[in-house]
């Protein structure tokens, strides 16, 4: 079994949404499909990189 560590173990998903953000009253998930959730991931990676590539004025 595979256990992940961190806020991606905390994370609620299915088949169809990469985040859960919550439930209709019929019990519906509602969220961030698969696809958004790469997106996002990817977008902090590419800001994480920019910020460790700054030059330092000193």
């Amino acid at each position: 079994m595979n256990v992940k560590h961190g806020i991606e173990s905390l994370i609620e998903c299915d088949e169809y949404f990469g985040f859960i953000a919550g439930y209709t009253s019929n019990g519906v998930p509602y969220g961030l499909s698969h696809k958004e959730m790469d997106e996002i991931r990817d977008e902090i990676k590419n800001e994480i990189i920019e910020k460790n590539n700054l030059d330092l004025p000193f």
